[in-house]
């Protein structure tokens, strides 16, 4: 992903971590303490920012900074080939 800096900036924002000591296996909820209505927001943060619509059926499959990048990429690639 090319946005992993903003991406990690936004994570940083609803949490007391800097970017730069956010690891790809931290979890939103557990390690990062998102309470649920941070972490709804912060996908809508997302959504803006990246100019993607998060699927809600999807949001349970993203637990980890990974699978919320992972998942981010194939949005906006998906996005940039249309």
């Amino acid at each position: 992903m090319n946005n992993n800096i903003t991406f990690l900036n936004i994570v940083a924002e609803y949490c007391n971590t800097p970017a730069d000591e956010i690891t790809n296996d931290m979890r939103f909820i557990e390690d990062l303490g998102f309470s649920s209505l941070d972490f709804m927001t912060f996908l809508g943060d997302l959504e803006d920012t990246f100019d993607v619509e998060i699927d809600e059926d999807e949001i349970i499959n993203i637990h980890t900074i990974e699978d919320a990048i992972k998942y981010l990429d194939n949005l906006t690639s998906s996005s940039a080939s249309v």
